[in-house]
């Protein structure tokens, strides 16, 4: 298949935009002092060079909202995992002591074919943390720099993820890219990762999650290798160039299993970016503050009344967050109408996203729900209000 037909095939355009200037390239995980090796995570590389991204968002209007450009420099996407790989578990917030719970996540995650294995954050406390913030943070470096140790799952969020952030080495987790996913809290670490590392982290289930079936087959089909006998596409197709190796994407859709609602109609295509929206505001004036310009930005919450939501989406827009995207997706927001607010979260949401002018898509399976999305945040994806999915295509 010739690569504009596949690009349009697959409607993710945005590649030859995304990979035009770069090589995608495998690199093995090594430690700090390791030199590289061969099955490391694909990488757009820009070999020093400023590579502007410029995506368009489609309404069903037929505006064209461009983005304004962003750049691409240094994106890793990690080895996706296999049966027979060892996944930490680590406590990056607050605590689970119950020992039902921890049973429960070995049992889940062994019958995916993984071994378990938990860091010793999950047993250390400190007030209302799962220990001081710098065992916090050492216990996730140990896990990074550890060859044998191929992914990395958040045992809960709560609060305290931010309060570990300056104990982090990103150069040392730059080096040894590999699959870390939460959500709620751990949105931190997903900005700060793609900011400061290029790490492609995983916005999904929790250990302590309510792993429903349809949250496992997101989980599996986001993070695991594809079979032998699924379909695969050469990602020298996305790249328009000749490739050495036998490397092949795989194309994820994402479609929830309940009803979603639409805004705006239309469809576009940029980077994802985004997580829970308290903790995605608290971000802003940090260094981990994410740059939105030309993204698909997604949120989602739990127990925060329409006035609440109001306030954080009115900060965005002050902080310049909302001017330049392409896309809005809204997940679940569980507990978050109040019968007494004088407006209900729906108009809430319709006065500040209607105003963007870009396609907007409520009620996916994101977050406090037990439907929850295993998402690549900052990686390319489409979105498109007519399916009501997220697509997108990774690399194997």
């Amino acid at each position: 298949m010739k690569r504009s037909r596949f690009l349009t095939h697959t409607g993710l355009g945005v590649f030859s935009a995304l990979t035009g200037s770069g090589l995608i390239r495998h690199r093995s995980s090594t430690t700090a002092s390791e030199s590289p090796a061969k099955g490391r995570p694909a990488t757009y590389n820009k070999q020093g060079e400023s590579h502007e991204l410029a995506v368009k968002s489609e309404t069903a209007d037929g505006a064209g909202v461009a983005g304004e450009g962003r750049s691409t420099s240094d994106l890793i996407f990690p080895n996706p995992l296999k049966q027979g790989d060892t996944v930490a578990v680590v406590a990056t917030a607050g605590i689970v002591s119950d020992p039902e719970i921890l049973s429960s996540m070995t049992q889940v995650l062994t019958a995916m074919g993984l071994r378990v294995r938990f860091g010793d954050s999950v047993q250390q406390r400190h007030g209302y943390l799962s220990g001081t913030d710098e065992e916090r943070a050492a216990d996730l470096m140990r896990m990074f720099a550890d060859p044998d140790v191929k992914g990395i799952l958040a045992i809960r969020g709560g609060w305290g993820t931010a309060r570990m952030l300056p104990y982090l080495d990103m150069d040392v987790i730059r080096r040894n890219p590999k699959v870390f996913c939460g959500f709620s809290d751990n949105t931190t670490l997903h900005l700060a990762f793609l900011k400061h590392a290029g790490l492609v982290s995983f916005h999904g289930p929790n250990g302590n999650a309510v792993w429903s079936e349809s949250t496992r087959a997101s989980f599996t089909d986001v993070l695991f290798r594809h079979p032998p006998d699924a379909e695969k596409v050469p990602l020298e197709e996305v790249q328009g160039r000749s490739y050495s190796g036998s490397h092949t994407g795989k194309r994820v859709e994402f479609t929830s299993d309940g009803g979603i609602s639409v805004l705006r109609e239309g469809a576009s295509e940029g980077p994802l970016i985004g997580g829970n929206l308290s903790i995605l505001t608290t971000t802003m004036g940090t260094s981990f503050q994410p740059d939105t310009r030309g993204a698909i930005l997604f949120t989602e919450d739990i127990g925060e009344p329409p006035y609440k939501i109001d306030r954080m989406l009115t900060h965005l827009k002050h902080a310049g967050l909302l001017d330049e995207l392409v896309g809005f997706v809204f997940g679940s927001c569980l507990d978050c109408d109040d019968p007494e607010s004088k407006f209900s979260l729906q108009e809430v949401l319709e006065y500040h996203l209607l105003p963007l002018n870009i396609p907007v898509m409520l009620n996916l399976d994101i977050g406090h729900h037990e439907r929850n999305f295993t998402l690549p945040v900052g990686w390319p994806v489409r979105m498109d209000t007519q399916t009501g999915k997220l697509s997108t295509l990774l690399p194997q």
